[in-house]
């Protein structure tokens, strides 16, 4: 069966959130060849379209960029709407999905993905979201022949490769490790910390249903 192309290699949904705006940025500056141009066909998606189209005038002018906003697609797409969230996904190989707390939000994406043959990677931390994602959708998603990959950034990486890099060093049997964060922000940690507390309080309370909702999964 032919592989059906599809216009962007991946989009970045919730663009124009705390967290989107430095994965644009990121992606922007990852994605430059040598000579400035693109390697990537690349698409931000969200509700507003003044604000992606900010969030790339601001990425544009950090990295020295002015014709950036003219290289990136702008999909038009909104966490309540399913057919946006299929549209979105019908025109990526992969969404890395930036929209939390996952609990609430994150589940629509990584159905509309499946769906659509699209890979799909996210940031959450919420033990819930995940194990439940894996419960309901991994046979999904490997019949469809994608990824659904949660937990990649901030929440996870930090501690595993420091427990594996501590381990690889020391003589000896790793038995334990306690880990200690820093932050040092100016006014962006307002929002960094209301989003971290929302995201806290959402991950834990009612976990326990967590096998009772993958056991409905399994059942449906």
């Amino acid at each position: 069966m032919a592989v059906r192309q599809r216009p962007f290699h991946l989009v970045v949904f919730g663009a124009s959130g705390f967290t989107g705006q430095f994965v644009t940025e990121e992606v922007a500056r990852e994605q430059m060849d040598p000579e400035g141009s693109s390697r990537l066909a690349w698409a931000v998606a969200g509700r507003c379209r003044e604000k992606l189209q900010r969030v790339l005038e601001r990425a544009a002018q950090k990295l020295g960029r002015p014709t950036l906003p003219s290289e990136v697609g702008i999909i038009i797409c909104d966490i309540t709407t399913p057919g946006s969230l299929d549209e979105m996904a019908r025109q990526a190989t992969i969404v890395l999905n930036c929209v939390g707390p996952y609990r609430f939000y994150g589940e629509p994406v990584v159905k509309a993905c499946i769906e659509n043959g699209t890979s799909c990677i996210d940031i959450s931390g919420e033990p819930q979201f995940l194990e439940l994602m894996y419960w309901k959708y991994h046979q999904k998603a490997a019949e469809k022949g994608v990824y659904i990959i949660g937990s990649s950034g901030f929440d996870s990486i930090p501690a595993d490769m420091g427990v594996i890099y501590t381990s690889n060093k020391i003589n000896g049997t790793l038995t334990a490790v306690e880990s200690f964060l820093t932050i040092n922000s100016g006014p962006e940690v307002a929002s960094l910390l209301l989003q971290r507390t929302q995201q806290l309080l959402h991950s834990f309370p009612g976990s326990g249903c967590v096998c009772c909702e993958a056991n409905s999964a399994l059942l449906a």
